[in-house]
């Protein structure tokens, strides 16, 4: 049941992305190494009406070592905000893991809702943290707690850094970082680094990969 709710959600996410993009960046990436093929295809999407911010991310990783596929990973997160004040926003999320490997249960849902704040804005540097409360459904359901710390730096006119730290309490705590490094070819057009680690309880699972991105 899980995945045909994943596959129609994905349907429904990707109607929107060709009906009314607003920021759409596609990137890709593949990493080579002593015979290890990783390949990472991630889409970010973001439309602002008014006070209402939506937020789509998609990230799909493959890998295979001896011909064999060892790393299979899904991550979709659906993002609704609501600018309550210049540094206060309500969120609404819905979100979904799929590990092919893992070993009880292969998707993680989560539902929930909580309140984002702005810590800091300029030109060059973004930083902002949100907590929610949400509704878990993995091998048992749950209620759960999320903190999201989030930072942007534009470390020079043409290089940026990004970071995304998320904790989710739980039965098994669920970690997930994503670090990225971007050098802009173009207005439209970048090349980088990027490095995501999560861990699942005592399990930690990480992925490195050069990317290509391109903004429609």
């Amino acid at each position: 049941m899980k995945k045909y709710v994943l596959g129609f959600v994905s349907f429904i996410v990707v109607l929107l992305l060709s009906i009314n993009a607003y920021a759409l960046d596609v990137g890709l990436g593949i990493e080579e190494d002593d015979g290890d093929i990783e390949i990472d295809l991630s889409l970010d999407w973001t439309n602002e009406t008014g006070p209402w911010q939506s937020i789509v991310e998609f990230d799909h990783v493959t890998e295979e070592s001896g011909g064999e596929q060892k790393t299979n990973l899904t991550y979709l997160n659906l993002k609704q905000n609501y600018q309550y004040s210049d540094k206060i926003y309500v969120i609404g999320i819905l979100q979904f893991d799929t590990d092919k490997f893992r070993e009880d249960y292969e998707t993680r849902s989560v539902l929930g809702g909580g309140l984002g704040y702005k810590i800091y804005k300029s030109d060059r540097i973004k930083i902002s943290n949100e907590f929610s409360v949400a509704y878990l459904e993995s091998n048992i359901t749950e209620t759960i707690y999320r903190n999201s710390l989030w930072a942007s730096f534009k470390i020079a006119d043409k290089v940026n850094l990004s970071n995304k730290f998320l904790y989710e309490t739980g039965n098994e705590p669920y970690k997930r970082n994503e670090f990225e490094i971007d050098y802009e070819l173009t207005e439209n057009i970048s090349v980088g680094l990027s490095w995501r680690k999560i861990q699942e309880g005592i399990k930690d699972r990480d992925t490195k990969s050069l990317t290509f991105k391109m903004k429609f």
